[in-house]
């Protein structure tokens, strides 16, 4: 009678894992107005709002540190002192160390750029790519993308401040960023021309490491993502 009551307390508990998940600690970066700290150091932003819904749903437990930059969001996937990061846009980098979500929402690449260089900007050619300095916020897939595509002078920035104020300088001849990232310091952008470069599938990443231990989380977090974006 004990062996029986045993293996059935076994088997509940087996079961009962099966539709539960490890607490989560997500390291996301400072990335206005995905993510963020409000005004009294509470993690905010639209993409923070966007997955709280997601998680809530899915009833999972989780905690949220907002700092640094995309790079550092990765290394402590790596470290596995975090489960995830978000917003991201998907590269073969971060693939290696985590697993990207079907997209929250979409991300606008776009070029920013002094409007009295609008007529002679041609971004792709090689001469433009030898002759000009452009620039991106460090660590982030715009910043990557520059360098893989072949860019060899590329200033990256800490701040859009700082990137607004290499462009207006000359210092730069022209920004690679996220659209909102930009729009959410420079709201007076009569000086420049903005040039959307592509539009990117904005998600989340989840460490390898805690869907090892976390079998089936990857599908239901994908369903209630499409739920989600239903809504």
């Amino acid at each position: 009678m004990r062996t029986r009551f045993f293996l059935l307390v076994v088997a509940l508990l087996i079961s009962l894992k099966s539709y539960s998940f490890d607490d989560m600690h997500f390291y996301v970066p400072d990335f206005p107005p995905y993510t963020q700290l409000d005004f009294d150091g509470s993690p905010s932003g639209i993409g923070t709002d966007a997955v709280k819904q997601v998680l809530d749903v899915m009833d999972v437990r989780y905690t949220i540190t907002v700092s640094s930059n995309h790079g550092r969001a990765l290394q402590e996937v790596r470290k596995q002192q975090s489960d995830g990061f978000f917003m991201a846009s998907q590269n073969s980098d971060r693939d290696t160390y985590a697993e990207f979500s079907e997209p929250l929402m979409s991300n606008r690449w776009v070029w920013i750029i002094r409007q009295e260089n609008g007529r002679n900007f041609t971004p792709y050619d090689s001469t433009f790519k030898k002759q000009s300095t452009v620039a991106s916020l460090l660590n982030t897939n715009t910043h990557r993308w520059l360098k893989v595509n072949g860019y060899p002078s590329i200033h990256a920035a800490t701040s859009v401040t700082e990137l607004k104020d290499k462009l207006d300088s000359g210092a730069v001849t022209a920004i690679l960023i996220a659209e909102m990232t930009f729009l959410d310091t420079v709201s007076e952008t009569d000086d420049y021309e903005i040039i959307l470069e592509q539009e990117k599938a904005f998600g989340m990443y989840i460490s390898k490491h805690f869907l090892s231990n976390n079998p089936g989380f990857m599908s239901k977090l994908n369903r209630a993502i499409r739920v989600y974006r239903e809504q």
